[in-house]
């Protein structure tokens, strides 16, 4: 694949004229098809208020970077897609073409859909199922935490803050509590917390550097450890050796079959971004059954079921695994665990840019006739709606011979509604999703205003009751 080893050359285009470098990142870094979109390059944490760039995000969100074969790209948006930036390198320097007109350009810009939200009313999700957190959660967190630290090496004392009150740990504690497999707990707990920090980083040039092959090269990389091919072509990065050792250790401690469901899983779930990537470049705003089958693929729920397996000690066989009952309860879990996700994330998300979420899914899917606070009110009951599937399907299975002639299901069944309850525990508390300082541990309801940098709710007045209606 080609590779854009100066990124600051880019700046130089007329459509992204003005950009910040850290915007341009995933540019830079590209990913194994060879393009990404622009709504991904605007995950991190930059101030969008600053030198227009939020308005460049608005006017850019979904265009497509294709690199093709030598030193060219190009940059398509969705929405126009007869409107075209190319830029190749030739003995003058960078040299660009635009194949529509920029007054034409304005004027698909304007029709891109916009969402202003200053403030709604956030209901209370109450899982059916009650939270329980693993018996040495204490003793993981406190290994777990100088072992992130040491490789991940916060440049700053409100980072390293930040990563500790983000508590990545915690989310497999409270995911999977009943294990009796301290080390297999800590080891899952680990991938989660390298996953969790990778996935931010790749946010950041400083860290993953400033070319397309810094990525590429640490998939590959990874891809060969999974394959136990990596013994001579190691990366000297703390952070990267630190998750191979994890990978190893996983590998020499699951069965083969196992192993290969792991290696699989996680494999589809580093280079998941694709998938919305491609989605983003296709369409502005996806339709809502669209954004759901494609939130199932990408949140990464088969390596949870991978791990909550290793974890317990139990191997399902594929055809436990295929059948239609247990897909469905599959999938009511995936469907949970994400839009639970997308609704206290998007106040996050909504400072980043980003509009794939479902809260603007359904705002948008009804074509500017439903108010945000009715889009967030029938997420919440969408939410709902889901845990009651989950709760029905798995009573049939329980109720029916499967869990007496599977080895291994019943055990496994008992602990998914903590899949539930766990990470909606660990949404609500992370500073992950509400800033340093902030949680959602007390107070889980309330006008909650949107601020940039943390969640900030406050109860419910008569001057807000109509944003519960």
């Amino acid at each position: 694949m080609t590779s854009i080893c100066n990124y600051s050359v880019l700046l130089q285009t007329p459509l992204l004229c003005g950009l910040r470098h850290e915007a341009i990142k995933r540019v830079a870094l590209g990913n194994t098809q060879g393009f990404v979109t622009l709504t991904n390059l605007f995950r991190g944490q930059p101030r969008y208020g600053e030198n227009g760039i939020y308005q460049k995000l608005q006017a850019l969100r979904g265009c497509e970077i294709s690199l093709r074969k030598g030193p060219l790209f190009e940059i398509r948006s969705p929405i126009a897609p007869q409107t075209v930036q190319r830029a190749a390198l030739s003995n003058n320097g960078w040299q660009t073409e635009s194949l529509a007109s920029d007054e034409k350009m304005e004027e698909k810009e304007q029709q891109q859909p916009h969402l202003n939200v200053e403030q709604f009313f956030l209901p209370e999700l109450r899982c059916h199922y009650p939270p329980k957190i693993h018996p040495d959660y204490a003793e993981i967190r406190a290994e777990i935490e100088p072992w992130m630290l040491e490789w991940k090496r916060p440049r700053t004392e409100e980072e390293k803050q930040f990563l500790l009150e983000s508590n990545l740990q915690g989310v497999v504690c409270w995911t999977i509590p009943e294990s009796t497999y301290k080390h297999r707990v800590l080891l899952v707990a680990k991938l989660i917390t390298w996953i969790c920090c990778f996935d931010d980083a790749s946010d950041e040039v400083e860290q993953m550097g400033a070319d397309s092959a810094a990525v590429n090269e640490i998939n590959e990389y990874i891809r060969r450890v999974l394959e136990g091919q990596d013994s001579n072509q190691a990366i000297d990065r703390p952070d990267i050796q630190a998750v191979a050792s994890v990978l190893r250790q996983l590998r020499a401690d699951m069965s083969p079959r196992l192993h290969q469901l792991h290696a699989d899983t996680l494999s589809r779930g580093l280079f998941s971004f694709e998938t919305q990537a491609d989605l983003r470049g296709k369409h502005a705003i996806p339709d809502l059954n669209t954004y759901i089958s494609v939130r199932r693929k990408t949140f990464g729920f088969s390596h949870i079921q991978v791990m909550m397996q290793y974890c317990l000690g139990v191997e399902l066989d594929d055809d436990t695994l295929q059948m239609e009952c247990m897909q469905e309860l599959h999938n009511a879990v995936a469907d949970y665990i994400a839009w639970t996700n997308d609704l206290l994330s998007f106040r996050r998300e909504y400072f980043q840019g980003d509009l794939q979420n479902l809260l603007s899914i359904v705002y948008f899917h009804h074509g500017g006739k439903l108010s945000f606070q009715a889009a967030v009110n029938q997420v919440c009951e969408m939410i709902r709606a889901r845990e009651r599937d989950f709760t029905r399907i798995l009573n049939e299975i329980l109720q029916s011979d499967l869990p007496a002639r599977k080895p291994g299901l019943s055990t496994y069944l008992s602990n998914l509604p903590f899949v539930l309850s766990g990470h909606l525990h660990w949404y609500y508390t992370s500073a992950r999703f509400h800033g340093i300082g902030h949680s959602m541990g007390e107070r889980r309801e309330g006008i909650l205003h949107m601020h940039p940098e943390k969640t900030v709710l406050s109860p419910t007045t008569d001057d807000c009751g109509a944003l519960q209606r």
